[in-house]
């Protein structure tokens, strides 16, 4: 008999976990790969010691096949993979993207590029990689974006990895305020950084001017984990921190996010039964 008490509360984590998890849902990519490398003049500007400089710039994206997003969905993957807003196909916006130079576009209007089958041997040069990975539990797809750059000069390098969760319903995107009211989301962030041990990292890096004033900004990318009971907020290259603490994630568990602001009704059915009060 002692040991019923345990077994009831087995089963109910068992039905919170189901109510949690549905079975995954097709949904076809195709990888598509490119690169291109250039040389790098200034004919009225110089950098120091040299007159060339190299380009390297190369993606491998998993795009979606024909179809299976919405129209809306596509154009706005295609907004964070390339930050191009104006763009009307995957081809135009990394033919753009591949022809970036790096820090150097709009400082040097006088730039020059050669394009080139590759950098010569230690010739100094600016890189760009973007790649991205695709996976999907239950009915929530995410594209995980991870890009990485570097310019001759430059302190150090950038790098950054966004997400773009997707409905596999509708085929659409889902935003933060999809889920809770993102004006109120600030000072519960903050709750969260304070309270929960998961973020305590988190808390010891923060810029000193977030720790005074109870409030975090809400980012634009966060991460629904495999098993859909937490979101991870994704916080970019000094957004909140220091360049030497990295990018930052802020955790909130969807049980302790309902107790301190209110779900929306699509929330609660995307997460389902036992994921929320």
């Amino acid at each position: 008999m002692k040991r019923l008490p345990f077994l009831l509360v087995f089963a109910t984590l068992l039905l919170a976990i189901d109510g949690c998890n549905r079975g995954e849902k097709e949904f076809s990519t195709t990888t598509l790969e490119g690169s291109r490398c250039m040389l790098l003049t200034a004919p009225d500007e110089s950098w120091p010691d040299i007159d060339k400089l190299g380009l390297r710039n190369s993606y491998t994206l998993v795009w979606p096949d024909k179809g299976v997003l919405t129209p809306e969905a596509e154009q706005e993957l295609l907004l964070r993979y390339f930050g191009d807003s104006t763009a009307t196909s995957f081809e135009q916006a990394a033919d753009r993207w591949l022809n970036t130079s790096w820090l150097y576009e709009e400082d040097m209007p006088s730039l020059k590029k050669l394009t080139v089958d590759s950098i010569p041997d230690g010739m100094p040069y600016n890189y760009g990689e973007l790649r991205s990975e695709y996976s999907a539990l239950g009915n929530i797809g995410t594209f995980s974006i991870f890009e990485e750059c570097s310019a001759y000069l430059a302190a150090h390098g950038m790098y950054f990895a966004q997400y773009l969760n997707i409905d596999l319903d509708t085929r659409q995107v889902i935003h933060l305020n999809d889920l809770v009211d993102t004006a109120q989301l600030g000072e519960v962030i903050v709750r969260a950084v304070e309270d929960l041990t998961v973020n305590k990292e988190v808390l010891d890096c923060l810029f000193d001017d977030y720790q005074q004033t109870g409030r975090l900004p809400v980012p634009q990318d966060f991460l629904i984990d495999s098993t859909r009971s937490t979101i991870t907020l994704v916080y970019q290259l000094y957004e909140i921190a220091p360049y030497a603490c990295g990018i930052q994630n802020i955790v909130l568990p969807i049980f302790w996010l309902s107790k301190h602001i209110p779900l929306t009704p699509y929330a609660k059915e995307l997460f389902g039964e036992g994921c929320s009060l």
